[in-house]
């Protein structure tokens, strides 16, 4: 790898040997320079900076703020005379440099340094590199990143370091690779003894010497936190003969059937070690690398693939036999001679359903589980609030059509919304949809038959008092945009509402479904997330381990059981429980009362009445929006659309908000699209929630209640969470449709199943009234 940026020499990167700010002597008795600041005259050390305690006790704003101090105590360092500027000068010039962004000079200096360490016989040249290299690191790829490489600090790390690595022998080799020896909670811990001590000191004042010891401190944490878990991977996969490796290893369930497991284990860390699972239906090639890149933390790493997938013969039935079949691997692998009894589980999707389908009857050797993302049968998949969606045949295609994972046939986008456009516009029913793809799907099949929420799904996971004996740590992980958030919401409420002392976490921010598992995206949807919501999320689930099977330190992000970032803060809020993120509630009602092409809401209930009507017998399917934007400029016609006044103060919406609809339909069963949005003053939409909502299952999904044609009813209904500033000047804006697209099954109100309903059981178009009785809540902190 060749950088772009030349200091005085060329420059080998590779990372520190060892915590400078703990050295006390080189092997040539050389002083340690980051903590001895003899060069500074008398009166430089009288001399006072200004750091207010406010900024100290702050992190974001301290974080802000140390370019600013470290500028200010460079621009005081400038007047040492060129005698006095020696290793003890340059070891604490490099570090202000680098923290106040002057990554070129920071080079400089550390070549100057390094010259003048390797003056002693002792200690030749590349030795002396290795002992400053991490930091060479970080300014390199801060200038990369300035000049406009758009790939994140460990992306870059991660490709250059194996390079380096090759370029070491011997005892520079040994010395590159021995920071690594260090854990993040000592990092952690020696970061906060430092902000302890700064904290402690009186005023908003601090001396040019305490100044720079905490600016050498805060430099050093800021360098080696993004690169020590990415380091000690990289230095573990160089060494192929560090893996014991057993592949297609086939465990025996109960029944007789047996399942295939790769498992993984690295020698670096002995014999005894605790295990990380995956327990997946995504059987593909990449699962050796997996389990390496789990084994390379510290573990012995394991994907188990569930049940009729790769090597086991057994049929293929997704969700059915993961409850059973995971404990059973669990019993098995904790009996194993290198398993120390502690088990933890991680994955998103389905591998967070195969987590909680594991807790229906806990093993005790299961010590935690870190479902991301996680799939919850019959609640969120193959229904959504009652309504089955043309993505479940898409889906139970990818993982039936073969032992392995169809990716080809999941992957055509283009292919599958032409095929679900063909199917709506044909008319016929949703239960024909897996025969017109040329190949009946047994599974699709088999979940249409239960629409409700009943025994065939609540088998799989745990239900109502199995939540009660759930008692081990517990991180949930989804995103504001993330597909599967019912699901994930529907454990974390279940968990608590039924074990009150439940060890339940929840982090949630501006994600979407595969954000949510591995590394966000700097974009979501057209959104530009807050820089603070740019977490390793794979780094966060090593830590929780870390943190549950070997008495680590807490991850720091997890403050409080309930961690969400609120966008356009940029920063995290952590609270107990739900009711504490907010301290207002928004509470609107339907009206008449027109506001341009909406209706207002308003702050008392009327009698007044809304009509709103559609022809079910014509299907025209929408302009297809690629890729996804959370920002419209229009709302479609087919929605009847309430808008609020104009906001006279910022606030933000926490949380989810809820409405009960009072509505008289002609049919007997409607299904309603409902978004929220904010307006902003510029007269765009930014999309808050959206979700489908089938009426007949809006007050029991494990029981279908039938509308009376002509009667009132209420709907309840709840939205998607979501955390977000709202400005000022804004308006909030309710918008609700009824659903008809190529996504989703047509409900045409006959009452019988839906998805037995063609088009010619369209009949008359709906109407319905919508009665200023309904009433839309929304949670916000002012």
């Amino acid at each position: 790898m060749i950088f772009p940026y030349i200091s005085s020499r060329e420059i080998t990167l590779t990372i520190l040997f060892q915590s400078l700010l703990k050295l006390t002597l080189l092997k040539n008795k050389i002083t340690a320079i980051l903590l001895l600041l003899f060069f500074l005259s008398t009166s430089l050390k009288a001399q006072q900076l200004y750091l207010p305690d406010k900024i100290i006790k702050d992190t974001l704003a301290l974080e802000k703020y140390m370019p600013i101090l470290a500028t200010s105590v460079l621009s005081r360092l400038s007047t040492t005379a060129a005698a006095e500027r020696d290793m003890e000068y340059f070891g604490c010039l490099f570090s202000l440099q680098l923290l106040a962004g002057q990554h070129q000079q920071s080079l400089q200096s550390i070549d100057t340094l390094i010259s003048k360490i390797g003056l002693s016989p002792d200690f030749i040249s590349d030795r002396a590199e290795a002992l400053f290299c991490l930091y060479s690191t970080y300014n390199h790829i801060q200038l990369m990143r300035q000049s406009g490489d758009p790939s994140s600090t460990v992306k870059i790390f991660k490709l250059v370091f194996p390079e380096v690595l090759a370029g070491y022998k011997g005892k520079a080799l040994e010395y590159a690779t021995q920071t690594f020896l260090n854990e993040h909670e000592d990092l952690t811990r020696e970061w906060q003894h430092a902000l302890t001590k700064i904290q402690a000191k009186a005023g908003d004042s601090v001396s040019l010497d305490e100044a720079i010891i905490f600016s050498q401190a805060f430099a050093k944490y800021r360098v080696y936190r993004p690169f020590l878990s990415p380091g000690k991977i990289l230095i573990r996969q160089s060494n192929p003969e560090n893996y014991l490796i057993q592949d297609s290893t086939m465990i025996t369930m109960r029944d007789g059937v047996q399942l295939a497991a790769v498992i993984v284990r690295n020698k670096s860390f002995g014999e005894l070690q605790p295990v990380v699972m995956m327990s997946s239906i995504y059987a593909d090639a990449n699962e050796l690398a997996k389990a390496k890149e789990i084994s390379n933390q510290g573990y012995i790493g394991i994907i188990l693939n569930t049940r009729g997938k790769y090597a086991s013969t057994a049929a293929i039935e997704p969700w059915e036999h993961d409850a059973e079949d995971t404990y059973d691997a669990i019993d098995w692998i904790s009996k194993q001679r290198w398993c120390n009894g502690k088990i933890g589980m991680y994955g998103g999707s389905y591998l967070g359903f195969s987590q909680w389908a594991a807790t229906k009857k806990l093993h005790p050797a299961l010590k935690t589980i870190v479902p991301q993302v996680a799939a919850a049968p019959g609640i969120d998949f193959p229904y959504t609030n009652g309504i089955a969606t043309t993505y479940s045949l898409r889906w139970s295609r990818y993982v039936t059509n073969h032992k392995l994972t169809d990716h080809a046939d999941f992957g055509d986008s283009d292919h599958w919304y032409e095929f679900s456009k063909q199917w709506f516009i044909s008319g016929k029913a949703f239960n024909s949809l897996d025969s017109m793809k040329g190949k009946p799907n047994a599974s699709f099949q088999k979940w249409l038959n239960h629409p409700s929420y009943d025994k065939y799904w609540q088998k799989m996971t745990p239900y109502q008092q199995e939540f009660s004996k759930i008692n081990i740590p517990v991180l949930s992980i989804t995103g504001y945009f993330d597909g599967e958030q019912d699901g994930s919401l529907h454990y974390f409420d279940q968990h608590y509402k039924w074990n009150r002392s439940a060890n339940h976490y929840l982090l949630i921010g501006p994600y979407d479904h595969f954000g949510a598992q591995y590394m966000p995206s700097a974009v979501v949807n057209g959104y530009e997330i807050d820089p603070t919501a740019m977490i390793n999320i794979n780094d966060l689930v090593f830590q929780w381990f870390n943190y549950t099977l070997k008495g680590g330190i807490k991850p720091e992000l997890l403050k409080d059981k309930i961690n969400y970032q609120v966008m356009g803060t940029d920063t995290w809020a952590h609270v107990a429980s739900f009711p504490e993120m907010n301290n207002d509630v928004l509470n609107f009602y339907f009206s008449e009362e027109k506001d341009g092409q909406a209706y207002k809401l308003k702050t008392k209930a009327s009698s007044q009445h809304i009509q709103q009507q559609f022809d079910y017998s014509k299907r025209i399917p929408g302009k297809r929006s690629s890729p996804s934007s959370l920002w419209c400029d229009s709302l479609s016609v087919h929605n009847v659309v309430f808008s609020s006044e104009i906001l006279t103060a910022d606030f933000s919406i926490n949380g989810t908000f809820k409405a009960t609809l009072f509505a008289a339909s002609n049919k007997k069963d409607m299904d309603l699209e409902i978004s929220l949005y904010e307006q902003q003053s510029d007269g765009r939409y930014f999309e808050l929630s959206n979700s489908i909502h089938r009426a007949s299952y809006a007050k029991n999904s494990s029981k279908r209640t039938l509308l009376r044609p002509g009667k009132m009813e209420s709907i309840p209904i709840k939205g998607k969470f979501i955390s977000k500033k709202i400005a000022k000047g804004s308006k909030i804006i309710l918008a609700i449709s009824p659903l008809n697209n190529v996504y989703a099954e047509v409900n045409h109100g006959t009452g019988k199943p839906a998805s037995s309903e063609s088009i010619k059981d369209a009949g008359m178009p709906l109407t319905i009234q919508w009665s200023g009785k309904s009433n839309l809540q929304i949670p916000i902190k002012r």
